[in-house]
């Protein structure tokens, strides 16, 4: 009989779990981050980005962003912008909806994206303004000073001519390295990591499902490994099942404050 009332419980219970972790996948957060960094030129203090990525199947709600009271230098698509399947017109407004700020929008390549018509997505952003960087840098200046965005394009063995523009690149730029999977920085030679400043990326959702604390992946976070904060984000949408559990749907505010040593 106890047994019986068990399986009953847990039959009733199972839609509403489900109803939860459905939730948690659309339920966005913000994350504040604030980087503080003796490396970063005076110019560019409390130079603003907002860092979106994995946004998959995922509309972008004007709600979440009308929350966002600063003022954004750049926004910065860290890959998996849409996914096969996803109508192109979807895509299309959630790039618009990220025009809010007019501020530069730069794109990376995430594995995803490549399920798609390669030739109709570029169109799409180049026809929207965003800079694609696909093994490529742009750089922003301020007076004398400069801040080189460099982007990967994706490859699954992490294998990238990037990192010959990186080590070429040996000026005394402020460098940001936009690559939609975190171990692409890890594969990168020690020397050329010491290089980077600060990095952005996803791809792992952070493991989206997790149990008990159990997932595929670590959690997202902000961590620093020498003197390179490395900002890995659990990204805005979902794969395959829309659910989350033990993560988050988030986007992410990255104020940059130049400090004294």
């Amino acid at each position: 009989m106890k047994k019986t009332i068990s399986i009953i419980i847990i039959i009733m219970l199972f839609p509403v779990f489900l109803l939860y972790m459905l939730m948690k996948a659309h339920r966005d957060k913000i994350n504040v981050n604030i980087i503080e960094d003796c490396n970063l030129p005076d110019v560019f203090h409390e130079f603003t980005i907002f860092f979106i990525t994995d946004i998959h199947r995922r509309r972008v709600k004007d709600s979440t962003l009308s929350r966002i009271n600063l003022p954004i230098d750049i926004v910065v698509i860290g890959g998996d912008l849409t996914e096969k399947n996803v109508p192109l017109k979807r895509t299309k407004e959630n790039i618009r909806k990220l025009k809010r700020w007019n501020a530069p929008i730069y794109f990376v390549w995430g594995n995803n994206d490549r399920e798609v018509d390669s030739v109709k997505l570029i169109s799409i952003l180049r026809n929207e303004g965003v800079i694609i960087l696909a093994d490529d840098y742009s750089e922003l200046k301020r007076s004398n000073s400069v801040i080189d965005l460099i982007g990967f394009d994706y490859s699954p063995t992490y294998e990238s001519v990037t990192n010959e523009i990186i080590a070429e690149k040996s000026t005394n730029a402020y460098k940001i390295l936009i690559t939609h999977t975190p171990q692409s920085f890890y594969h990168l030679p020690k020397q050329t990591r010491s290089m980077l400043n600060l990095v952005l990326a996803g791809h792992t959702h952070g493991g989206q499902i997790r149990i008990a604390g159990f997932g595929p992946y670590e959690r997202g976070a902000l961590q620093k490994r020498g003197k390179t904060h490395i900002l890995v984000s659990e990204g805005y949408g979902y794969t395959i099942l829309p659910f989350r559990l033990g993560t988050n749907a988030e986007c992410h505010t990255i104020k940059l404050m130049q400090v004294n040593q």
